[in-house]
């Protein structure tokens, strides 16, 4: 207030100056401003070229990328119509591609690097960074292929259940059999059995660490009505038990590594856990799960809204306690989190977001696609009939 009060009574002494003096000021005021203009005139040359694009460089730092959805000639589009049971992926500076019973890897400029065989009834594909993991769900057989050709291929005696794959090529498999209801066994990146884990609950995920020294398991069971899950950490150099947490209310989906963390995305709910199994967040849905994706610094779910015509993103930091909702009007096809974006794919269009939701970028899209891949700033998108590829920097 008293701010406001000095103001005032500056004011009130402006306006007690004569007006002799006042015309006075404002003529010299103006002789200053016209010699000022005229030097700034004479030399314009020197600094004109500064200030040129500076609306435009304005408007590229403060708002989204709309690129033009523009699609790569060349090998594009690869035609896909007359092949079923489709998925898309990366592996290394190449994109892979399954198709029926084969797996394909495409150079950037579409040239198949080379494909394998894989004539399994129910097959699962998941990749790391450098190996690609093909089993058979309810089956007994698994591929591990690199991005030159095929590293392995095993059949086991144990109906599989599910597997993963980590960054150095070590690999998780869990199967069922008459004395345990979950086994674990690993792989290293030749293939040798290098640990086993039994479970007497069901293992419903596993991540396996960049390192290959270790995973997370996620084992639920179903007590009094819910579900509970608990995770529990694992070194292959051990038979000790790493962490293991209490009972989360929870069926969980997916496990995995987080910078400084865990995450377990449940049925009903997200947690973030701290190394020592604590719970350090949690995310209860308020609408149905559609989709997922985890990285090392953020988690992206995507909801179906109300009615079913739109969908809910949700965004959440490994670092922080804020989570970064946004609704849209089209549902999500398809949704890929990276430690900088998170990408979403939709009927028309496809976005990349920030860590709080903000756009970075935009296009359109003249055809739907199911799924995509990111490598680098292109973008791999498999629709119904072909494989496409479009340029998406921002």
């Amino acid at each position: 207030m008293s701010s406001v009060n000095a103001f005032e009574t500056d004011m009130k002494k402006l306006r007690r100056k004569r007006r002799t003096k006042r015309y006075v000021k404002n003529i010299a005021f103006i002789a200053v401003i016209l010699v000022i203009s005229g030097l700034i005139y004479l030399s314009r040359d020197a600094w004109l070229s500064y200030f040129d694009g500076i609306l435009e460089r304005a408007q590229s730092n403060n708002s989204a990328v709309i690129n033009n959805g523009e699609l790569a000639g060349g090998n594009y589009p690869i035609d896909i119509s007359k092949k079923t049971n489709t998925t898309i992926g990366r592996i290394q500076k190449n994109w892979t591609l399954f198709a029926d019973t084969t797996f394909y890897v495409y150079t950037p400029s579409g040239d198949i690097v080379y494909s394998e065989q894989a004539p399994y009834t129910n097959p699962v594909v998941e990749e790391s960074d450098k190996r690609t993991l093909i089993y058979d769900q309810g089956g007994y057989s698994f591929i591990v292929a690199g991005p030159k050709d095929k590293i392995y291929s095993k059949r086991l005696s144990d109906q599989i259940l599910l597997g993963a794959v980590g960054s150095d090529g070590s690999v998780a498999i869990v199967t069922a059999n008459e004395k345990y209801a979950s086994y674990l066994t690993v792989f290293d990146k030749n293939g040798s059995e290098i640990y086993h884990w039994a479970d007497g609950t069901m293992i419903t995920a596993i991540a396996v660490n960049d390192s290959g020294s270790g995973c997370l398991i996620s084992s639920s069971y179903a007590r009094g009505g819910t579900y509970r899950t608990v995770v529990t950490q694992l070194s292959f150099n051990s038979t000790d038990v790493v962490m293991q947490t209490a009972p989360i209310e929870t069926l969980g989906f997916a496990v995995d590594y987080c910078n400084d963390g865990i995450w377990l995305v449940g049925k009903d709910s997200l947690y973030r856990l701290s190394e020592d199994g604590q719970t350090s967040l949690s995310y209860k849905y308020s609408f149905d799960l559609m989709d997922f994706s985890l990285s090392g610094r953020l988690a992206a779910l995507a909801f179906k809204s109300v009615g079913n015509s739109g969908s809910n993103i949700a965004i959440i930091r490994s670092d922080a306690e804020d989570i970064y909702e946004t609704s849209e009007d089209m549902s999500v096809n398809d949704i890929y989190a990276s430690d900088a974006a998170v990408y979403l794919c939709f009927d028309s269009r496809i976005d990349a977001l920030d860590r709080t939701g903000s756009l970075l970028a935009t296009a359109p899209l003249d055809t739907v696609y199911r799924e995509f891949a990111v490598l680098d700033s292109d973008i791999y998108l498999l629709g119904y009939h072909s494989v496409d590829k479009t340029d998406f920097p921002f």
